[in-house]
């Protein structure tokens, strides 16, 4: 299946964007920008192009960081004043950290301002009837840098997982000490202990209200890459469509171009409700690229444990198979922390995957960090990625 003469284009693409448009503020102008010029490099493979509008508020997946560093602060301060206060304080600030950041519920979006984001679909018919339909994705957005990543660099990890952990024995701590209080049972050198643990990690705790910034990193591999990659799909099949190469006989594909994933899945939450019905009436695929950048750290997630989504085993199994006959090695595991908009789908029963060319052992230094530049983006990666989507949709039309 030959590919090699859309490497030089899909790198292309990404230069082009890094310096035309630069980073994409979810639902900002430059992601709307690149939604624009997507449109245009995919038209000719597609019989029609679809933009949908939808609502959301993309900075309440993680602004609200500051406002919990305030709740972890004044819950320590009532933990030695009124337990009871400080328990209600810290379930509130756990609450929020679970369900907004871990679950990806839009727990607080009503208290933030809402706008305006655009999701891009390009429909490809086959040559004959529709029988199947597989959507490959890419998201438009980059990310807000992540300051304590950008700081810390290999010491976030730990350095989350204590400022995680912060709330969760304010929590206990405070539950604790609000029931020996209704009982009557004296302080003791446990209750102190806690407490000064809970003051010990304020100061961590108090980095994190700089987590989420409004500064945006330019995204070459998260994800303008992924999305040069879909524009690298639609060039192959146009081409194919008049000449040579694998051109779908009865697979519709959707080159879906998804608004605020950095919002929190928020443009494929909007996108997979709207059209679950359409989806589900015919069977349908879908194949979610983030995190291209090193064809070495090929990657297959079977599972997104952040939020709970399971991937479709059926296109995981596919996804290992393609890459065998590919000759790429690939890794299936598990996504311990965080998400992609796969995860949207798949919480919408639409069977999903999710792949990536990220070294996800780490924190790499380009992850959300304005180091996510050209330069660490191999033209292979792309190379190997949309070969592999190839093989994959090339096995489903079969």
């Amino acid at each position: 299946m030959a590919t090699q003469g859309h490497t030089g284009y899909m790198h292309g693409l990404v230069d082009r964007v890094m310096k035309e448009i630069g980073p994409r503020e979810s639902c900002g102008e430059a992601e709307k920008r690149l939604g624009r010029l997507f449109a245009q490099e995919i038209e000719p493979a597609c019989e029609r192009v679809e933009v949908e509008e939808f609502t959301c508020a993309p900075k309440a997946f993680l602004g609200f960081f500051p406002y919990l560093v305030l709740l972890y602060l004044a819950g320590v301060v009532m933990y030695y004043v009124l337990p009871p206060v400080a328990l209600i304080l810290s379930a509130i600030g756990a609450g929020v950290l679970f369900f907004e950041v871990v679950r990806y519920r839009e727990l607080i979006d009503p208290l933030f301002p809402k706008r305006t984001g655009e999701n891009v679909a390009g429909i490809v018919k086959p040559r004959g009837e529709t029988r199947k339909r597989v959507i490959v994705s890419a998201h438009l957005d980059s990310a807000y840098e992540f300051k304590v990543w950008y700081w810390l660099k290999g010491l976030s990890v730990p350095a989350m997982a204590l400022a995680f952990l912060a709330p969760l024995l304010l929590l206990g701590a405070s539950l604790a000490r609000t029931i020996a209080d209704s009982r009557g049972v004296p302080d003791n050198a446990a209750y102190a202990a806690l407490g000064i643990a809970c003051i010990a990690l304020s100061p961590l705790v108090a980095v994190f209200a700089f987590f989420h910034t409004g500064d945006v990193v330019p995204g070459a591999m998260d994800d303008m890459a992924g999305i040069a990659v879909l524009a690298g799909l639609g060039k192959h099949f146009a081409e194919a469509r008049e000449g040579g190469g694998f051109y779908p006989e009865s697979t519709e594909v959707v080159l879906l171009a998804l608004s605020s994933e950095e919002a929190g899945l928020r443009g494929a939450k909007r996108y997979a409700a709207r059209h679950k019905k359409e989806f589900l009436r015919v069977p349908t695929y879908a194949i979610f690229l983030d995190g291209i950048y090193d064809e070495g750290f090929l990657t297959v997630f079977r599972k997104e444990l952040w939020c709970g989504a399971k991937m479709d085993p059926y296109l995981v199994g596919l996804a290992v198979e393609a890459a065998d006959a590919c000759g790429f090695p690939i890794k299936n595991t598990v996504m311990p922390v965080g998400a992609t908009d796969g995860s949207a789908f798949a919480r919408e029963s639409i069977a999903s995957v999710s792949i990536c060319c990220q070294d996800t052992s780490r924190l790499v230094p380009n992850y959300h960090t304005r180091h996510d530049t050209i330069e660490h983006v191999r033209p292979e990666s792309l190379e190997v990625t949309l070969r592999l989507v190839l093989e994959m949709l090339r096995r489903i039309d079969a």
